[in-house]
């Protein structure tokens, strides 16, 4: 959206939302979300008709129902309006962003029910909103245009410190898990290394191992260093070795 425009976009958009509210709201109660989240989406999807850029003695503005100018012009004063389809659909946009993604549903209704219930400090859906909450309106003289605008710090979007805060809490449980596991490896590694160092092995002290582990601590049994059995072979080779450890387990255990 053009600079120009952003103030009387946003004024339009306040307009409708406050007259589309005003037609369904009871006196009674306050509305459900329901009802006033049907009122956000009529307005913002059909309200925005007869909107259009108009010649206004030689400079353009927005022009549409929602401006108080159109029905102010001086006597004699050049006035050519051209609407388009296009400013319906931009303005929904704007509306469609305003309410979901800058207030909120349940912010925007509050900001209408509080005027609406007589509340004098209340600003309601109206333009001095544009000027506060949203920053869309300045008051006074507009300053001058600097060369390099600064980038516009984007609002984060409704829900973004929920999804943020569960990501959080999904790191660190991992990461307890993670700290979990390494804890149970370092036991069971000392538990092996003490009964290795009784003369038995991690196979002798009743702990589940891998097959290396197991290689290893046969191999010291049978008076090898540890990597002997465990080394690279060939197929040819792995199945001689086997068939001699194999020898050897049977015989240790043809003795007791």
């Amino acid at each position: 959206m053009p600079e120009r425009y952003r103030c009387d976009s946003c004024k339009a958009v306040m307009f409708h939302l406050d007259a589309g509210l005003r037609k369904r709201q009871p006196k009674s109660r306050r509305l459900k979300q329901w009802e006033y989240t049907d009122v956000f989406d009529d307005v913002c999807k059909t309200g925005f008709e007869g909107y259009g850029i108009k010649l206004i003695d030689g400079e353009n503005a927005l022009s549409g129902p929602g401006l108080p100018r159109d029905e102010s012009l001086a006597p004699g004063s050049g006035a050519i309006q051209m609407s388009s389809e296009s400013w319906s659909k931009r303005l929904g946009e704007i509306c469609r962003k305003t309410v979901y993604e800058e207030l909120g549903e349940e912010e925007t209704y509050e900001y209408f029910y509080s005027k609406f219930t007589g509340s004098d400090e209340a600003v309601g859906l109206s333009e001095g909103l544009c000027r506060t909450e949203l920053r869309q309106c300045t008051a006074g003289p507009k300053p001058p245009k600097a060369t390099e605008e600064p980038a516009k710090e984007e609002k984060p979007k409704k829900g973004a410190g929920k999804d943020k805060a569960k990501d959080k809490a999904k790191a660190e449980k991992k990461k307890a898990k993670a700290e979990k596991e390494k804890a149970k490896a370092e036991k069971a590694k000392k538990a092996a290394e003490l009964a290795r160092d009784r003369g038995g092995g991690a196979a002798a002290a009743g702990l589940k191992i891998d097959a290396e582990t197991f290689l290893r601590d046969l191999a010291a049994r049978h008076g090898h260093a540890p990597g002997e059995y465990a080394g690279v072979r060939t197929e040819a080779e792995w199945e001689k070795t086997i068939v001699a450890i194999a020898g050897r387990i049977f015989g240790a255990k043809s003795e007791l």
